[in-house]
């Protein structure tokens, strides 16, 4: 996000903040606060994202993880994810710019709040765990089969 000075945390949209209370509330698949970190929420959003292969601008951006609590798993996901979106992979400025990474990972990110928030407002739990299941199983068999 461009108009961020300092890179101190991670940065999410008002919508995702409204639809993360509610998670809160329900603890809805174990994704509030009492089931998982922030960081953790932050990265398997991030995931559904990069998995949809939709970045989505970050519209009213509020902040979310302290760059200081941001795990080691989600900082190198992070980073391989955008590493691996660059042409010249040489290019040291480019590979360790935080500002382009946070950037990223924040409209990946951005994208599976909202995929999440479809959950939340419209499959019950165990029907959503179910047809993840079913769609892991997909994805070991394709990888399987290669």
């Amino acid at each position: 996000m461009d108009t961020k000075k300092n890179i101190d945390r991670l940065y999410y949209s008002a919508k995702a903040k409204r639809m993360l209370e509610q998670i809160d509330e329900t603890n809805y698949l174990g994704l509030g606060r009492k089931g998982i970190t922030r960081s953790e929420l932050f990265l398997f959003a991030m995931s559904l994202g990069v998995e949809s292969r939709t970045m989505t601008e970050v519209a009213s951006p509020t902040g979310l993880v302290l760059d200081k609590s941001i795990d080691s798993t989600t900082h190198s996901l992070m980073y391989a994810q955008y590493i691996h979106t660059l042409e010249d992979v040489n290019n040291l400025d480019e590979i360790t710019d935080r500002n382009e990474v946070y950037n990223m990972a924040e409209q990946y990110a951005n994208t599976g709040f909202e995929i999440i928030a479809d959950y939340l407002n419209n499959t019950k739990p165990n029907d959503l765990v179910w047809d993840l299941l079913l769609e892991l199983d997909a994805q070991y068999e394709e990888i399987r089969n290669q």
